[in-house]
């Protein structure tokens, strides 16, 4: 068994290595000489001033259970999928933003300094955040004991809009375009007062809250039915210090909403069809949850899916792998220039 997993290892570098190469030698030339925007190269700290936009991109990281090596089984997966997504979103001619939307990047305490000088230098805004704890919540999986914290991307209210995103997507198409969705207007808070607690304090007049509900099988039909259960792996939001505190509110009652999947639960009971503020379903274009290559045939634009785990569709594996090469060898040839 230990032969055979160091002969899978050595194998996947090789091909990492060969498709990095690849894209390497056609980044090199167009690179030779190119000095990325000085806002990018400043030295890091966490209280930067944030560039000034309408709309940000922004991905939470914490601690990452893989921290040590360099092989497809000990790497620090979500660390990486940041870095795919900065560079998809930034410098990726294919994907990224033609309106300078900023890309931020909300980090523990305990991510290491050295991780937080590499995103900076790849392009991103990196902020830290304290912790949020509530002692009642008991998450389903260890990797999200600390998605409490992307609750401060509510407090970035100097953006009308924010794309919140997890690590562990991979986009393939631009998104600038997600925030002109009819699904990411200002809404108006119903005002029902079946719906108004005492104990969960105010609710905000008007509100953002969009995203996507997807299937949880893979294959399907594309277009894949809908669910009514919002997945806060992609949501567009409109920042406000009223639902940040709405939020710590209701997340302080023991037993207000399941807890297993904190933020997502979260989310689903303040913005249930049923309640004052309801999430909209965006375009379902812009993203699929448990994705098979034929969401990629028709057109997706990003899919959420670990590029690490997607072993079962071996044609959208490769998709989601092109993706990482890409990043690699950019940065590689970036650093070379710089």
């Amino acid at each position: 068994m230990a032969s055979f997993r160091a002969m899978a290892a050595s194998i996947w570098q090789m091909f990492r290595t060969a498709a990095a190469v690849a894209t390497l030698l056609l980044l090199v030339c167009s690179l030779r000489g190119l000095k990325p925007p000085s806002s990018r190269l400043v030295s890091f700290a966490t209280r930067l001033p944030l560039p000034i936009h309408k709309y940000a991109y922004c991905v939470f990281l914490a601690p990452g259970d893989q921290t040590n090596g360099n092989t497809i089984e000990t790497e620090d997966h979500y660390f990486i999928g940041t870095r795919m997504l900065i560079h998809s979103l930034l410098h990726d001619a294919t994907t990224k933003t033609t309106t300078n939307i900023p890309f931020i990047v909300l980090v523990t305490p305990d991510i290491s300094q050295e991780t937080r000088r590499r995103l900076t230098k790849d392009g991103a805004h990196v902020v830290e955040v304290s912790p949020l704890k509530f002692d009642w919540i008991k998450p389903g999986n260890k990797r999200w004991e600390h998605v409490m914290d992307k609750l401060h991307v509510f407090k970035l209210t100097q953006y009308e809009k924010v794309l919140l995103l997890d690590s562990d997507h991979v986009v393939v198409k631009p998104l600038d375009g997600i925030f002109q969705d009819p699904a990411t207007d200002d809404m108006p808070n119903l005002g029902k007062s079946e719906n108004i607690h005492d104990d969960e304090g105010d609710q905000p007049a008007t509100y953002i809250m969009a995203g996507n509900s997807g299937p949880r099988e893979a294959p399907h039909p594309y277009p894949s039915e809908r669910g009514r259960r919002l997945n806060a792996g992609f949501v567009v939001l409109k920042p406000s210090i009223k639902m940040y505190k709405h939020y710590i509110t209701v997340s302080s009652i023991e037993g207000r909403f399941p807890g297993s999947s904190p933020e997502q639960d979260l989310w689903n009971y303040v913005h249930s069809d049923k309640g004052n503020m309801p999430w909209k379903q965006i375009n379902p274009d812009w993203t699929v949850n448990t994705p098979c290559y034929n969401d990629y045939e028709h057109g997706i634009a990003s899919f959420h899916e670990k590029y690490w785990k997607c072993g079962r569709d071996l044609p959208l594996r490769d998709v989601l792998l092109r993706s990482r090469y890409k990043m690699e060898a950019f940065f590689q040839a970036y650093d070379q220039n710089s």
